[in-house]
């Protein structure tokens, strides 16, 4: 059953120069309890699709069905009634917290925002779920500046469990972690989504961390979905040059085994007001005519694989292999 079904999903800012085209005509479903990782380099628009997704910035067009409601279409004050059940864990565990408050204080504000039950009841339920995140309860009187990268991620976790969402956007929740750390945060997360029937929308630029984490896995380029597909499918046979590339980048810790890199050359095209065409198309090794003057649509290319190439089936002979 899919929770979260995203339509034509459009975000765009007005600047100096023109219309920057943040996120442009993203469309996907996400089944409940399942994970969707969506990948690409910095600036591609993954955490504005996120944030655009539960309304943290309201969308430029498309539809967001929820449940089977198109909240994209909600007010602020109708859509406030919907906040509980989508919430956000944070890239950065510092910036999103307020430095003035205790740990808390921090998980039990929302809680009390929503008058989910008395004081003690709140305060009850904090108990919780610091135990629940794995946060001893010595650090409940701490400031943010008082924890580790580690703890200060679990706070920001804790919050967003407080009021019992079924929908989370994680927004690289370990990219400023230690490897060590991050392996824990990510542990916790799967835990908690197999505790809590979760469903996640995982954000991240490490494909390690995404093939791990994710059942299915969407890349992302200057605002556009290009490839979408099972996570075995998508580093099993990758179609689009540009997941081909992000791929060949993965290290792989073996002296033995080598990796075919794909090097991007070419001029990054700008996200104000592009021209019709594939966005990739400046970088691609195998652009041609076709390439440019009209958008290309994802294509079913069997087993839930969509790629929008229109080179993809004669590419897939020549991925890289590992």
């Amino acid at each position: 059953m899919a929770l979260l079904e995203v339509s034509h999903l459009k975000k765009y800012f007005q600047v100096s120069s023109g219309i920057l085209h943040a996120v442009d005509d993203v469309s996907f479903t996400l089944e409940q309890g399942k994970t969707l990782g969506v990948v690409g380099e910095s600036g591609c628009g993954k955490s504005t699709l996120g944030k655009t997704i539960i309304r943290l910035t309201d969308p430029t067009a498309g539809t967001v069905l929820f449940d089977a409601v198109d909240v994209a279409a909600y007010s602020s004050k109708e859509f406030k009634k919907v906040r509980p059940n989508m919430q956000m864990i944070f890239q950065d565990p510092f910036a999103s917290l307020d430095p003035r408050k205790t740990v808390t204080e921090l998980i039990a504000e929302p809680m009390k925002i929503y008058k989910t039950g008395s004081k003690a009841e709140i305060y009850q339920r904090v108990k919780t779920l610091m135990d629940t995140v794995q946060l001893a309860e010595r650090f409940q009187n701490s400031y943010p500046h008082e924890l580790d990268g580690g703890r200060r991620q679990r706070v920001g976790i804790a919050r967003a469990l407080s009021l019992q969402p079924q929908f989370i956007v994680c927004d690289e929740p370990v990219s400023a972690l230690d490897v060590s750390i991050q392996a824990q945060v990510l542990n916790l997360l799967k835990d908690l989504q197999a505790e809590f029937h979760l469903t996640y929308l995982f954000i991240t630029h490490d494909l390690s961390v995404v093939k791990f984490f994710s059942d299915k896995i969407a890349v992302m380029y200057l605002g556009q979905l290009v490839e979408t597909a099972d996570s075995a499918e998508l580093f099993r046979q990758p179609l689009h040059p540009y997941s081909q590339a992000l791929l060949s980048a993965i290290p792989i810790p073996s002296s033995r085994q080598k990796m075919q890199r794909v090097k991007l050359i070419g001029e990054l095209q700008s996200p104000i007001d592009p021209e019709p065409g594939c966005r990739f198309a400046k970088r691609c090794l195998y652009a041609r005519e076709g390439c440019t003057g009209r958008d290309l649509a994802l294509r079913d290319f069997g087993s839930g694989h969509f790629c929008a190439c229109c080179r993809a089936g004669a590419l897939e002979e020549q991925t890289p292999s590992k």
